[in-house]
C-alpha cells in the first residue's frame, strides 16, 4: 500500500523522515540532514527537502531534537570544538584588566565549557594578518564559531568569509555587518536607576558621561532620561551633560563645573566614576551634598549605588547564540539578526542618602 499526502485534510498524520526519504527518492540520512539544514548537502537539495517538509506539514518532535542535540554536544565534549573570541584592542591582552571586557570573556568561557566547547581568544589585530587570510585560518582550523568582543570605535566594522561561520557579537559597538548579538539592556538599566533615585527621594537627576560612551550604546540611556523627562516638571528636569573631550578617558572638568553650577542636580548618574571624583574635587561631600549611582558597577565590591550590568551573563549569552546556530547549521549572515537583551540588577551603596533625608532636603 502506497502512502499519501493530503495538504488538505486537517486529520492528515504528520509524515515520518522515513516516508519523506521515499517521497523525495533520497535515503533517509540525506532527509535528515536536509531538515538540519547540513552543510555538507547541496543548497538546492536541502531547500528542495525542507519545501517539501513544510508542503506535508512535517514538524520536528521537541523531546528527539533535544535528544539529538545532547548527542550532538556529548560528541563536541570529545572532540572539543572550539569557538574563537575576537578582541580588536591596540594590544594583544589590553582587554584582560579588570572591567567588563574580562567579565564578557570569562562568563562566555564558563558558558562554553559547561555546553562542551573551548574559547579561543584571537587577536584580530595581528600584524600582517588580514580578515582574509584569518578566514581561511579559521576555517582550515575547523573553528566554525565566532564571537565578536566590544570594538574600541562605537560605530565599527569588520569583514570575514562570513558564510564559513556561526556569529554572535556582543554589545552595540558593531555596525556592520548585522548579526545576532547579546548586550545588557542600557535602556532599561537607566530607568531601574532612575526609579530607585526617584524612591531615594531625588528629584533633580542629572546624567553625565562622554559623548563617545553614550554612542558605545546607542544613545540608550540618553533616550529613557529623556522619556523619563517628559513625565516630571520642567523644573526638575536637567539636560545631560555629554563631555565632548577625552582628557584621560575622563571628562572635562571645567564643563563639568559650570554644567553642575547651572543646573544644580540633586544627584548625578553616570557609568564612569569621574563625575564623582570631579564633585568631591569641587568641594562638595558625597552623599551629604549631592548623591552619585553608576550605571554600571564593574566590580562586585564596588561601594557605590547603582546598576551591575550583569557582563558575565552577557558573555555566556553570545555563547549560546553561536551554540545554537551550530547545533541547527546556521552559517553566514543571518536575515533576521536577532539582539538578546539582559536586564541589569540595582545595588544599594553608600553615594545616596537615604530617602527621608533627600526627599527633605
Amino acid at each position: 500500500m502506497t502512502w499519501q499526502f493530503d495538504s488538505h485534510m486537517a486529520d492528515a498524520p504528520v509524515p515520518t523522515i522515513r516516508q519523506l526519504a521515499a517521497l523525495t527518492g533520497v535515503s533517509r540520512t540525506t532527509v535528515s540532514l536536509a531538515l538540519r539544514n547540513h552543510p555538507s548537502l547541496p543548497v538546492d537539495t536541502r531547500a528542495r527537502i525542507q519545501k517539501l517538509a513544510a508542503l506535508h506539514g512535517y514538524k520536528q518532535d521537541p523531546l528527539v531534537s533535544t535528544l539529538m542535540a545532547q548527542l550532538r554536544t556529548s560528541r563536541a565534549k570529545r572532540s572539543v570544538e572550539r569557538i574563537a573570541y575576537f578582541t580588536t584592542w591596540d594590544t594583544r591582552d589590553g582587554w584582560r584588566k579588570p572591567g567588563n571586557e574580562h567579565n564578557f570573556f570569562l562568563g562566555a568561557s564558563e558558558r562554553a565549557a559547561k555546553l562542551g566547547y573551548e574559547l579561543e581568544h584571537i587577536w584580530a589585530r595581528e600584524p600582517g594578518v588580514t580578515t582574509a587570510r584569518l578566514s581561511k585560518i579559521l576555517y582550515t582550523r575547523a573553528i566554525r564559531g565566532i564571537i565578536l568582543a566590544p570594538f574600541p570605535s562605537p560605530r565599527s566594522h569588520i569583514t570575514m568569509e562570513w558564510k564559513h561561520f556561526a556569529t554572535a557579537a556582543i554589545s552595540y559597538t558593531l555596525v556592520r555587518p548585522l548579526v545576532h548579538r547579546a548586550t545588557h539592556g542600557h535602556y532599561n538599566g537607566m530607568f531601574l536607576a532612575l526609579r530607585h533615585l526617584r524612591h531615594h527621594g531625588y528629584r533633580r537627576i542629572g546624567f553625565a558621561t562622554r559623548l563617545e560612551q553614550s554612542e558605545r550604546v546607542a544613545s540608550s540611556w540618553l533616550a529613557a532620561l529623556l522619556v523619563y523627562q517628559q513625565s516630571i516638571s520642567e523644573a526638575q528636569r536637567v539636560p545631560a551633560f555629554l563631555s565632548p573631550v577625552d582628557v584621560h578617558r575622563g571628562l572635562d572638568a571645567k564643563a563639568f563645573a559650570e554644567w553642575y553650577h547651572a543646573h544644580k542636580p540633586d544627584v548625578v548618574v553616570s557609568n564612569l566614576t569621574t563625575p564623582m571624583e570631579l564633585l568631591q574635587t569641587m568641594g562638595l561631600r558625597v552623599p551629604e551634598d549631592v548623591g552619585y549611582a553608576s550605571l554600571d558597577l564593574i566590580n562586585k565590591d564596588d561601594p557605590w549605588s547603582g546598576i551591575d550590568q550583569q557582563a558575565r551573563e552577557v558573555g555566556a549569552a553570545a555563547v549560546d547564540q553561536v551554540v545554537t546556530q551550530l547545533q541547527n547549521n546556521e552559517f553566514g549572515l543571518p536575515k533576521y539578526p536577532k539582539t538578546v537583551y539582559l536586564d541589569g540588577l540595582w545595588r544599594e551603596g553608600n553615594t545616596l542618602l537615604p530617602h527621608r533625608i533627600a526627599a527633605a532636603r
